[in-house]
């Protein structure tokens, strides 16, 4: 009886040391983190257009259950909103996560893509309330306020005639406040006081209409 006890003691013993080494190198939410420079808008359009860093740089950091970096490739980690829609490789992180400094990377580069403002018949998005996730092989290890806009408003990768008409509708005294129209205030106006589209949003919208295709 006695020998069957620590058979099944050492058993037992294997299978949580193999649990344990199952659990390494896996990413853990909890102890993955990222944080970000300054909170603030970012204006994305499908061709490129305003950089992440330096203002607002946001430095990623995936472990696993005991704290220890785990390496990943770039393209493994990424920001994500359902109202933003990048293009394909528009947001990836600078570096993988490799030594010489592992389980670490940063978002600096250029972003590109566009947003779904919306419409009248499904509801309008508003752009101030944008926060992304960071992502990293599908686990949500972060959420980092960083609203995103774009001169690409219905988020296919274009600005085109179809965006124009969005931006139109926001454009004006008269229409400040509209709901959606925080997609078009590329110069955030809507963190000091409510949504303002003037000429300045204008001249930023013109300088990327039918200029501005994801690759």
């Amino acid at each position: 009886m006695t020998s069957r006890k620590i058979f099944a003691t050492v058993i037992a013993l294997a299978l949580v040391g193999f649990a344990s080494f199952a659990s390494a190198d896996i990413i853990d939410p909890a102890t993955s983190f990222a944080t970000i420079v300054a909170e603030g808008g970012l204006t994305a359009s499908p061709g490129g257009y305003e950089a992440i860093g330096p203002n607002h740089t946001i430095d990623v950091f995936v472990n696993d259950q005991f704290g220890d970096p785990v390496e990943l490739i770039s393209t493994d980690i990424w920001l994500q909103h359902d109202d933003v829609i990048w293009c394909e490789g528009g947001v990836t992180a600078d570096s993988s996560t490799f030594a010489p400094d592992p389980g670490h990377t940063t978002f600096t580069s250029v972003a590109r893509g566009g947003v779904d403002q919306g419409n009248d018949s499904g509801g309008w998005n508003e752009c101030s309330a944008i926060t992304l996730d960071v992502i990293a092989l599908g686990y949500v290890i972060e959420t980092v306020n960083l609203s995103i806009n774009s001169q690409d408003l219905n988020g296919d990768g274009t600005v085109n005639t179809q965006d124009w008409a969005k931006f139109g509708r926001c454009k004006g005294d008269a229409n400040e406040g509209l709901p959606g129209c925080s997609c078009a205030d590329y110069n955030e106006d809507y963190y000091t006081g409510p949504n303002n589209v003037d000429i300045a949003d204008q001249a930023q919208f013109a300088s990327q209409y039918n200029l501005s295709d994801c690759p």
